[in-house]
């Protein structure tokens, strides 16, 4: 797990404390992720998932929690936080914000075709509710990629062969992502971690802190990219179909979607591998996690060898 803040006792109890929720039995480590510490906190009240927000600033998460409240407007199959006593949706404490939600029972899925068809359904109907105001773009793209590249135009890692390449490939993107492509809201990291299952039926989409505005294409070619994969980063061609004639389904991809599909599959294995980069090298040197990096550039390129013969919109059209 990213686990970069540890809770005392006494910090566990505090916090517990401003929930009615009992009193703190025992806090478990939670494995996967990679922009905040969780936990799974156990009370005489039951069972809690606990999320220390070490990535995210005040502003960033009364975004999060306006979103949140949007959708549970729209009944969408999410996890919502739990409220303070004095009905607060987090607590801010001295070593950053606290998110507490309900722990719900599920695993995290294998990637399957009954899997990516619940997942390709969710996501178009998460396509059809209207946005709301403020949400920033794609947090992990070209917004971001830019202005890392001033940053680091006087260091070592301005020479590093992954930071020429992504200038490189994103000068030659950038008119298929500026293209005029239907926007609206996004998940924006639509990974199987997460997602949620109870064997065969999905329960929720979990982690909406990269909601944004953007090109809904970002978050198809995002779901392909975290979804349609083994655990060794080879391609299932047959689970993206099916993701893709779910989605279709529900929300049919226009002309020119299809058009620059290819384009941002790439774009999304990208910004998943500049995220990795620029965190594990620059903001939080880990050495463990230095080059995972490298598992979505894998990605990309296997995806541009399955269909280098152009040939995943004829079969979903079938």
């Amino acid at each position: 797990m990213a686990r970069y803040t540890t809770l005392s006792p006494a910090e566990l109890a505090h916090i517990v404390a401003q929930y009615p929720i009992g009193t703190p039995l025992k806090l478990k480590d939670i494995p996967g992720g990679f922009g905040n510490s969780n936990f799974k906190l156990t009370t005489t009240e039951g069972e809690f998932l606990l999320k220390i927000c070490d990535e995210k600033d005040p502003t960033e998460l009364k975004m999060q929690i306006s979103l949140l409240q949007h959708l549970s407007k729209h009944a969408y199959p999410t996890v919502y936080p739990i409220l303070t006593k004095d009905q607060k949706p987090l607590t801010h404490q001295t070593f950053g914000s606290v998110l507490l939600y309900p722990f719900l029972q599920g695993d995290q899925p294998q990637s399957s075709p009954n899997t990516l068809a619940q997942l390709g359904e969710a996501l178009a109907k998460l396509h059809h509710i209207p946005p709301i105001v403020g949400l920033p773009c794609f947090a992990m793209g070209i917004s971001q990629m830019l202005p890392f590249f001033k940053e680091v135009q006087d260091t070592e890692f301005a020479r590093h062969p992954f930071v020429v390449s992504l200038k490189s490939e994103l000068e030659l993107m950038r008119p298929h992502i500026n293209a005029p492509l239907p926007k609206g809201l996004l998940h924006g990291d639509l990974f199987l971690d997460n997602t949620l299952f109870d064997g065969d039926q999905m329960v929720a989409i979990l982690d909406f802190e990269e909601g944004c505005y953007d090109s809904l294409l970002i978050d198809v070619g995002m779901t392909i990219i975290g979804c349609c994969y083994t655990p060794h980063h080879e391609l299932n061609l047959k689970v993206a179909h099916r993701f893709l004639d779910a989605y279709n389904a529900v929300r049919p991809l226009t002309e020119n979607e299809w058009e620059h599909l290819d384009c941002f599959v790439h774009y999304a294995a990208l910004s998943i591998a500049f995220w990795r980069f620029r965190q594990f090298n620059i903001r939080r040197p880990d050495t463990h996690r230095a080059n995972t990096y490298q598992e979505m550039i894998t990605r990309s390129e296997r995806w541009t060898i399955a269909n280098s013969d152009k040939h995943i919109k004829t079969e979903i059209c079938l």
